[in-house]
């Protein structure tokens, strides 16, 4: 199912969306200077997560996905496995 579209105020929906990676970086990662420094951003951090092995959830939040020009950063919740274990990622992760 597509993301929806944004309401009157340029937000999504309240309620939880699940999309692919692809799909929110088509949505939200273009734009303005800023808004695609942010998305490099993202891009990056979903990276190292997922090179974990250990990466069950990764949810956006906040400015990043709405339809605001320039978000100041992006609102990222991590939910790993049980058996994640930070002493076990490189000083980059």
């Amino acid at each position: 199912m597509p993301l929806p579209a944004f309401d009157e105020q340029g937000d999504l929906l309240v309620g939880v969306h699940q999309a692919a990676l692809d799909e929110v970086l088509t949505r939200f990662g273009h734009g303005t200077p800023q808004r695609q420094l942010v998305t490099t951003q993202l891009v990056r951090i979903y990276a190292l997560a997922r090179a974990t092995g250990k990466l069950l959830r990764f949810v956006i939040f906040g400015s990043y996905v709405t339809a605001k020009p320039a978000p100041n950063d992006i609102d990222i919740l991590l939910v790993m496995r049980d058996d994640f274990e930070v002493a076990e990622c490189d000083e980059q992760t």
